[in-house]
């Protein structure tokens, strides 16, 4: 999957084209090819300098504890409690912002993941929090989680997904909107259906 958040717009998730070629995907009928959503998302600017635009949701009961763990340059995120999930936020700060931590570090609690600064002079960071997962979630959760997803030959597939979509701006109603991608995993067994 490919998400592009570009100037100037629109933004766009979508299945790479090389997937697609490779797997022999097949978009159902009247779907775009890639199954591509586009948004118009916020942009920073006052009295708003900030622009969440992307948010990646982890449900608690997606983590699992791995034997080898990767060093390095890798951020690891605790677990989080059970009900809750983890929200790692894209956020876009205007060029002449003038901040001295990261966005919601202070009002919200949000730990850093990461910052770049772009050519126009805006930064983008890359932050996490955990929180109560809200009804709406939970429900996307448990409805993708028994989704019947069968391969070309009708075989029933287990294993993860990322479900992706967008909601419309919670700070604006400016007709912008964040995109939200839901990493889920499916329990279902052959003889379940």
């Amino acid at each position: 999957m490919k998400i592009s958040l570009h100037e100037p717009g629109p933004s766009r998730f979508a299945l790479t084209s090389e997937w697609v070629h490779r797997s022999g995907f097949q978009a159902p009928e009247g779907s775009d090819g890639r199954l591509a959503v586009e948004w118009k998302r916020p942009r920073p600017c006052q009295p708003r300098p900030a622009a969440r635009c992307l948010s990646i949701i982890v449900p608690w009961d997606e983590v699992i504890k791995r034997k080898n763990v990767e060093l390095g340059k890798v951020l690891w995120v605790p677990s989080p409690q059970k009900g809750n999930s983890i929200h790692f936020d894209i956020i876009y700060l205007a060029a002449d912002a003038i901040v001295t931590m990261h966005p919601g570090a202070r009002s919200m609690g949000t730990v850093l993941v990461g910052e770049v600064k772009l050519e126009n002079e805006q930064r983008v960071f890359v932050t996490w929090i955990e929180r109560p997962m809200n009804d709406a979630t939970r429900l996307q959760v448990e409805k993708l989680r028994s989704a019947r997803v069968t391969d070309s030959d009708g075989n029933v597939m287990k294993g993860g997904m990322l479900a992706f979509g967008k909601v419309p701006n919670p700070d604006s109603d400016d007709g912008t909107f964040v995109g939200l991608l839901l990493d889920v995993t499916r329990e279902i067994e052959v003889g379940d259906i």
